[in-house]
């Protein structure tokens, strides 16, 4: 066998696992018709292990913190009276500080698969981080996202003009506590977003559509804001579960949010900190411990 040679390690593709656009005509049906879609295969195995490393640096600066803890749009969540210590259930923002995931919350290859469901003018509302470690009692009860786009009035025409996604950074099994989704459930009821009935649904548990979202590290999901779904318990001894989400908008339809693509162009993050879901933004810069500030920061989607 000939030893490969540094010229030919250059020519090698490296920075994707897809050589073409992954965004395939049948995931945007299968997105329209069952409210759902998984695209397999987005990132490469070395990108995984850049977020997971990342992931990880922010979930051990969580157990340090020790408790909830929010600076502007950044907030980790910690649950703090648990028999093991203190547990990372999530974060929010932290693009913010963090070039490795401000780096693929904007990957071109997430612009393929969002611009054939809201074109090429995005904005982003949720850049998130969700752990569930071996042997935890976190879960999602079953909802839809369109709960948490709040006030209503800014977020118009949600249902074709809001997509999340989800990249899986470990393998995503019902064992681990991967995903439910309840295909269909999108077009189960009128698009109301002031209909609270339709936000937290424990109900569908006994839906006979309901199902795991399987995914493979590096395959990415997508789920409109009216579908249902939640999550299970991670009920393994070693396997963790780590998923990065991004929620992305149709910026026209939007008065909220910081940019992720304007006319197909990536857009950073500097500056001035936009109105996502902190009303406070511009007026509390400081970091703080949410209980020393008597604030409910509960973790939302």
């Amino acid at each position: 066998m000939t030893p490969t040679t540094l010229s030919e390690k250059i020519a090698a593709p490296v920075s994707t696992a897809h050589p073409e656009n992954p965004m395939k005509a049948e995931y945007v049906q299968q997105y329209w018709r069952d409210g759902y879609t998984v695209i397999p295969n987005v990132f490469a195995p070395h990108e995984v292990e850049q977020m997971k490393m990342a992931c990880d640096r922010w979930k051990f600066t969580g157990e340090l913190l020790g408790r909830t803890w929010r600076k502007q749009n950044t907030v980790i969540w910690v649950n703090e009276n648990e028999p093991s210590g203190p547990v990372v259930r999530g974060m929010q923002w932290p693009s913010y500080h963090d070039p490795v995931m401000d780096h693929y919350r904007t990957d071109p290859r997430l612009l393929m698969i969002l611009e054939p469901l809201i074109g090429a003018n995005i904005k982003q509302v949720i850049n998130q981080l969700h752990w569930k470690k071996p042997g935890s009692k976190v879960t999602w009860p079953l909802h839809r996202d369109v709960r948490s786009r709040q006030p209503v009035e800014d977020f118009r025409d949600l249902y074709p003009s809001w997509v999340q996604t989800g990249i899986a950074l470990d393998p995503h099994r019902a064992e681990n506590g991967a995903m439910k989704v309840v295909p269909g459930s999108h077009m189960d009821y009128e698009h109301d977003p002031h209909n609270r009935s339709l936000y937290n649904v424990p109900q569908y548990a006994e839906d006979e559509r309901i199902k795991d979202v399987v995914l493979n590290p590096g395959d990415v999901a997508l789920w409109s804001a009216y579908t249902v779904h939640g999550g299970g318990y991670n009920t393994t001894e070693f396997m963790d579960r780590r998923l990065y989400i991004n929620g992305f908008i149709r910026a026209e339809n939007c008065d909220r949010g910081e940019w992720a693509f304007r006319e197909g162009r990536t857009c950073h993050l500097h500056g001035k900190q936009a109105l996502i879901q902190f009303n406070e933004v511009d007026t509390v810069a400081e970091a703080f411990y949410a209980q020393d500030h008597q604030r409910s920061e509960t973790v939302s989607d």
